[in-house]
């Protein structure tokens, strides 16, 4: 979703777009090294009305979101 501006507004997590890269850029990151030390964060991130919700529904990739967020819920006990 980097190719896009992100509607930051809604949130008060991230202070400007290059945060929110850089830390879901370290999730990717640890996840493919099989690292889940960060993943109860990430699960926080994807619930509704959390940090990354917000960004997608003002942003304009809610099914990107959507998708996302349940892979994570499928793919993890």
């Amino acid at each position: 979703m980097q190719a896009t501006p992100q509607d930051l507004t809604w949130q008060r997590r991230y202070a400007s777009e290059d945060d929110l890269v850089s830390e879901l850029r370290d999730h990717a990151d640890r996840l493919q090294r099989g690292d889940a030390t960060r993943l109860p964060d990430l699960r926080h991130l994807l619930l509704p009305t959390a940090p990354l919700c917000e960004i997608a529904t003002s942003s304009g990739w809610t099914d990107t979101y959507l998708a996302l967020a349940t892979r994570l819920d499928t793919a993890t006990p």
